[in-house]
């Protein structure tokens, strides 16, 4: 587990060395524009099972990373739910530390794509109102 951990923290690292901060970091700690977000979830009794570590939203896209150390193994419910985002269009990852490389060029891949922005944009400003409050600063 202790891999796996230091194989996290590598991970995080490098995502907030491209400006994809986790959940919670305010803002003066930032020191790259940000270009995404990204939270952990922690395994237990209050969540459900085969949820990826970390759910990123970078540049509009919708990215999860289960982290293996390894000679790790993803459970059944792990391997479903990443198929699941994939069929969903997002971008469901099973990442270990030998995939590190590629992972790192699916986010360069993912900052320079610019075609889905525009019509994002024009959905999330046409159908923005009070009752479905879209925020875009805060």
């Amino acid at each position: 587990m202790a891999s796996e951990k230091l194989f996290e923290k590598k991970v995080e690292k490098y995502l907030h060395s491209i400006g994809v901060y986790q959940a919670g970091t305010p803002s003066h700690h930032m020191k790259e524009k940000q270009i995404g977000w990204f939270t952990k979830i922690w395994g237990g009794g209050y969540q459900k099972s085969g949820i990826p570590d970390l759910i990123l939203c970078v540049n509009g896209f919708f990215i999860t990373a289960e982290l293996k150390a390894s000679k790790g193994k993803p459970s059944e419910l792990q391997k479903m739910n990443t198929a699941r985002i994939n069929q969903s269009n997002g971008i469901g990852i099973i990442l270990y530390p030998d995939g590190f490389e590629q992972f790192k060029e699916i986010m360069k891949g993912v900052i320079n794509c610019k075609h889905h922005i525009q019509e994002l944009t024009y959905i999330r400003n046409a159908l923005s109102s009070t009752s479905c409050d879209i925020l875009t600063k805060y």
